[in-house]
């Protein structure tokens, strides 16, 4: 008579079962894992993308509105109403912008001293109080972009030149027509954008 089998799982099915078992959690683990790494490359993606769109917004508003207005520096010195500075670790657009007047001030002036400044791999706006300033002014800052390896600053002049520099020799007060910028990030992207300056 042969012996009859008693119900339930033999110790090497309960092995194949837990093996089978750890398989498919280890194969589901590592989906999710690269799901999540998917979606926070997707996040710095967008935020990346943002960053652009508001920096190239800003840039395209404020050039829109350049004010040919001289201006004193905190140290009483004349600046003329649009400059390109540039440094062996800086580049620098300084100009006069017109703008909507402060709220509930009609009778205010509506313009103010912007600069966008690429330094250290970021990409700066900056907005003075005033106009004329004195010695300790505040001043808001505001980074747009950063990863920056290097930007190029060209401005076209009313005669069809662009040049690197500005203003002109002996004309403080005249702007130029178009600026154009190229910045080049760390990943090797480009950005090249051109903005028509006070129109």
């Amino acid at each position: 008579m042969s012996a009859v089998r008693a119900k339930g799982f033999t110790l090497i099915e309960m092995l194949v079962a837990i093996a089978i078992f750890a398989l498919v959690g280890a194969i589901a683990y590592t989906g999710l894992d690269r799901a999540i790494a998917i979606r926070r490359h997707l996040g710095v993606v967008r935020a990346s993308w943002e960053a652009r769109e508001l920096a190239y917004y800003r840039l395209r508003t404020d050039l829109a509105q350049a004010r040919p207005r001289p201006v004193r520096d905190s140290l009483g010195a004349f600046e003329p109403a649009f400059v390109i500075r540039r440094s062996a670790t800086a580049t620098t657009l300084v100009f006069t912008a017109g703008g909507p007047a402060p709220f509930g001030k009609t009778r205010a002036s509506n313009l103010r001293r912007i600069a966008y400044k690429v330094t250290g791999g970021r990409l700066e706006w900056r907005r003075w109080q005033t106009l004329d300033r004195a010695p300790g002014t505040h001043r808001a800052t505001l980074v747009l972009l950063d990863h920056i390896r290097r930007v190029h600053l060209r401005v076209l002049t009313t005669d069809g030149r662009y040049v690197r520099s500005w203003p002109l020799p002996g004309q403080p007060t005249q702007m130029p027509r178009l600026v154009r910028m190229t910045i080049r990030l760390d990943n090797g992207h480009h950005l090249r954008w051109v903005f028509p300056v006070g129109r």
